[in-house]
């Protein structure tokens, strides 16, 4: 508008009509809604080109506003290396659950409370930006963090949401004008009442006593691992994926990457001829007193209890070690009924989405697998700012999950 009027007010020479300011302004109207433009009749070849350039330029304008406005925020920028020590030191000294050690993986952002005293991780996506637990960071610090954080996502268009929130922050989540829906379990193993003489622990000796008569071995390896043993584990994770439909999965959970992998700990399985079957990683050092299992991998093909003996040996191993808790690690959208804060229908939306993703991540079988060790299961939830906002959330919480790969989930059977 400001072009066209501009210049039909400048450039009349080049017209038939002699245009005021009010002609102008008309007249670059009618260049877009009039199927004769209003019989406009240029002098010159100059004129013509002016009134040509009007389309193409408005054209060109309101195809960038559509952009604009259609478009995802773009991904913020990865953080800078002082970020990164910051939110190392954060984590040292305020991490109270396993998960925040992966709040310092690459796949997040960074966001930090305007104390800078707090650190939120998240990953963005779409029209959601999805943290990964609860702010880190003093207890005094929370509320304003969050509160930082929605104000961010707000200016950036995201719908906000907290992904495995314990349930101790729900009164602050909702005191903020948040929901909470409950998104699973996490299995927590008490090393200091575990033992194998239970009668709850009948299933695991079984294979165990197996195992050890087929000649298996469990190994321990600390940090830092050596570049022979990650080329070892390569191909046994390999074929696990290939086993499994998807990719590796992310945000809520480390990936084979041998930098990540290297400042883990390790426990893994060989069998009676030397052979790798099976390995898990392992986090400590973040949550006093516990130890967290990460990635599970193991051959397609393997001895019934294999995976079973590296943890029931890793209990014993962590107990000897002075550790009180052994986190199996988060099961998805299990216990959904079992809850009174998620309303009906939700559950039951909820419980769709898990058996369609079911193929995917295993969350039956995942969830049945760790119940053999007879956990204690601890509610997590998602909070959310609306219900409306719940489908923006859901897809940027599963591309952060799948490393933006949406078509693993949408193939067919």
């Amino acid at each position: 508008m400001a072009y066209g009027s501009l210049g039909f007010y400048l450039l009349d020479r080049h017209f038939s009509v002699n245009f005021n300011w009010g002609d102008a302004i008309a007249q670059t109207l009618a260049m877009f809604f009039t199927e004769d433009n209003a019989g406009l009749n240029p002098r010159t070849r100059f004129g013509a080109s002016f009134a040509d350039s009007i389309g193409l330029l408005g054209l060109a304008t309101m195809g960038w506003a559509l952009v604009l406005l259609l478009r995802p925020v773009l991904r913020p920028p990865g953080p800078s290396a002082p970020e990164r020590e910051k939110a190392r030191s954060i984590v040292q000294f305020h991490g109270c659950v396993s998960l925040a050690a992966f709040c310092l993986l690459p796949d997040k952002t960074l966001f930090f409370s305007p104390s800078g005293e707090s650190l939120i991780a998240f990953a963005a996506g779409g029209r959601g930006a999805v943290a990964l637990g609860d702010p880190i960071g003093p207890e005094a610090d929370r509320r304003r963090a969050i509160s930082a954080f929605l104000e961010h996502c707000q200016g950036d268009d995201w719908e906000p949401a907290f992904y495995q929130v314990r349930p101790d922050d729900l009164d602050l989540d909702r005191s903020l004008g948040l929901r909470a829906l409950k998104n699973g379990e996490e299995g927590i193993v008490d090393l200091t009442t575990f033992s194998l003489k239970d009668k709850a622990a009948g299933s695991l000796r079984t294979p165990l006593n197996k195992l050890r008569t087929l000649g298996h071995q469990i190994e321990f390896h600390s940090p830092p691992l050596g570049e022979a043993l990650i080329n070892e584990l390569a191909p046994v994770s390999a074929e696990w994926l290939r086993s499994m439909e998807g990719s590796e999965k992310r945000f809520s959970l480390g990936w084979f990457d041998p930098t990540y992998l290297r400042a883990t700990d390790l426990a893994l399985v060989r069998n009676g001829e030397g052979q790798l079957s099976a390995f898990a990683n392992l986090l400590t050092g973040v949550r006093p007193g516990e130890v967290m299992v990460d990635l599970m991998r193991r051959r397609r093909q393997i001895e019934p209890g294999t995976m079973a003996a590296p943890f029931v040996h890793l209990f014993q191993h962590d107990q000897a070690a002075g550790y009180e808790r052994f986190n199996l690690g988060l099961s998805a959208l299990s216990g959904l009924g079992d809850d009174q804060q998620t309303p009906r229908l939700a559950a039951r939306t909820l419980d769709r989405l898990s058996k369609h993703l079911d193929r995917f991540y295993g969350f039956q079988g995942l969830h049945a697998y760790k119940s053999k060790f007879h956990p204690r299961w601890e509610p997590r939830y998602l909070s959310f700012p609306s219900y409306s906002a719940l489908p923006h959330v859901i897809l940027a919480l599963v591309r952060a999950d799948s490393g933006d790969r949406l078509l693993d989930y949408i193939r067919p059977s």
